[in-house]
């Protein structure tokens, strides 16, 4: 793992311990529904990815496959989709400007290595990743 890749892991799982330590990180009522689509997503894009491809680092692993069945379909990062689905609606429902950046920083961190990424597995699958990037969205369907 590259430092540059370690540091981008560790403010990921620092902003998941801030929202486990400060306010609450479950919404209520019909927001609730989102937030488990939200959790639904990301482990729906671990269980097509299988943890043999699974990788929370930005490189690819040496013996990775290119997926792109289920939500790969349609989006290349679901995990990263599902958990900022689920984070949001969580500052939204107990809002501080305080939770509010470090959203703004996690959406920063996992766009960056959503980058880092996509060039590791266009090294990796060449003209295959190039045609698959051009049928799918980043983050967002219709949008990113």
């Amino acid at each position: 793992m590259s430092s540059k890749s370690l540091i981008l892991v560790i403010i990921q799982f620092a902003s998941f311990l801030f929202f486990g330590l400060v306010g609450n990180i479950f919404a209520s009522g019909y927001l609730l529904v989102f937030q488990i689509l939200g959790l639904l997503i990301g482990l729906w894009g671990i269980v097509v990815m299988k943890m043999g491809n699974f990788n929370i680092q930005p490189e690819v692993k040496n013996h990775a496959t290119l997926v792109s069945s289920g939500p790969y379909k349609i989006i290349r990062n679901p995990m990263y989709s599902g958990l900022l689905l689920f984070f949001s609606i969580s500052v939204f429902t107990n809002y501080t400007l305080l939770r509010l950046v470090v959203l703004i920083i996690l959406a920063i961190v996992l766009v960056l290595k959503i980058f880092m990424e996509e060039n590791f597995l266009e090294q990796k699958f060449g003209d295959m990743y190039v045609r698959y990037v051009k049928k799918t969205y980043r983050l967002i369907p219709f949008i990113f």
